[in-house]
């Protein structure tokens, strides 16, 4: 059950913090709002979505700064939760992690031009759909913030499909 929270949560947290900070100015993100809508969404539009050489990569994945940061508060919150029960932290934080590794993973496959076979795979194939939509100008601050699992985006209405 502590595995099935963390996923729910993370996916939870990616779809408020990218709509709250990576597409609307905030003071305590700034920075984050700076890389991901001025770099990330000026570098990438919907008819513009795959990189071309390792360089931009940079524009893909998150810096490592954020991943130490997040691994931190992840860090927090496992030594909170594990005064309850260690394996019940240990299981959330795995997770969270897991998740993380696995939106990674899947925002570059966002970004990989067509022809690759991993492309083709059904889960794929509604990842790139579904970013790529994100990414069209009039959209992106207001649709489909999940990369991962879209079940923030169905819950609250802010998935488009087509």
């Amino acid at each position: 059950m502590a595995f099935v929270v963390g996923v729910l949560f993370f996916n939870v947290c990616e779809y408020y913090i990218h709509k709250s900070f990576g597409h609307r100015k905030n003071p305590v993100a700034l920075l984050f709002y700076k890389r991901h809508t001025g770099d990330h969404h000026s570098f990438f539009s919907d008819d513009e979505m795959y990189f071309d050489q390792a360089q931009d990569w940079r524009v893909i994945l998150f810096p490592p700064w954020l991943v130490v940061v997040i691994s931190v508060l992840l860090l927090g919150i496992w030594s909170a939760a594990s005064i309850l029960n260690q394996n019940m932290a240990s299981l959330f934080s795995i997770a969270v992690m897991g998740s993380f590794l696995c939106y990674e993973i899947f925002h570059v496959c966002a970004h990989v031009p067509s022809g690759y076979w991993f492309t083709e795979l059904p889960w794929i194939r509604m990842v790139r759909r579904l970013h790529t939509i994100h990414h069209r100008r009039h959209l992106m601050a207001d649709r489909n913030f999940n990369i991962l699992f879209p079940m923030m985006d169905k819950i609250l209405k802010t998935i488009v499909e087509k």
